[in-house]
Order: structure tokens, then sequence, then C-alpha cells
């Protein structure tokens, strides 16, 4: 979620639990709008037939904190990987990983980018 005018958090529905999950590299709880981002969640899942009225809001441990400004989206992003993977573990990076974090981001994407290529080109 965008959070502010220059920040980047992630928003976790969890089902599993009945909480909303925030992973927030700046860790501030008093951010007002994070609740409109879980109200808007809420609206979402009665619509898809799930009572999330009473889910509580939680900032879970371990969550990672960033030292500079401009590393948030790049936290957000190993948030999920990690989460994606089942691997909260894996919450052992820090801000002294964030280059190798962003450069292991790129050759993802560029991996993913040449493949693609090479599959069209098959076609």
């Amino acid at each position: 979620m965008h959070v502010g005018t220059n920040h980047w958090a992630l928003l976790v529905i969890n089902i599993k639990e009945k909480e909303f999950h925030v992973y927030d590299s700046l860790r501030n709880k008093d951010r007002p709008d994070i609740p409109k981002y879980v109200e808007e969640l809420r609206r979402y899942m009665k619509g898809k037939h799930i009572d999330a009225k009473n889910w509580s809001l939680r900032y879970p441990d371990p969550c990672p904190q960033q030292g500079s400004g401009d590393d948030c989206a790049i936290f957000t992003c190993k948030y999920m990987d990690c989460l994606a993977r089942r691997d909260t573990q894996r919450f052992t990076f820090s801000q002294d990983d964030m280059p190798t974090v962003r450069a292991r981001f790129a050759l993802h994407f560029i991996k993913a980018y040449f493949n693609a290529q090479e599959c069209s080109e098959r076609i």
C-alpha cells in the first residue's frame, strides 16, 4: 500500500488468524491512512461473504526496519518474497542487505524479461 505521499508498506489479510498484518519498514503505527486501507479491505471481503468486521490490525515481529529514507519499496518487496515462500525465518535481512536484495530483484526481472522474449520468439 502507498502510505502518505512517499512511503510503501505491506498490508496482508491473514485469514487463518482473522487479522490484518502490516509490515512497515518505518514502523509508524500512527499513520491515519492505514486504517482507511483496512476498511477498504473489509468492504471488499464483505462482498466475498467474509465478515472481517472484528478482525484486528497487527504489526508482526520480526519486521526489519530501514535505515535510509528511500528503501521502503525494496523492504516491502522483500517482505512479500519471504511471506510468499512462507519463510519468516528469512526476515533476518536489514538495511545493510538492501544493495544485494536490490541486485537480486533486478537480476530476477532481467531473467524473466529474456525468458519471455525467448518464449515469444518460439511462437
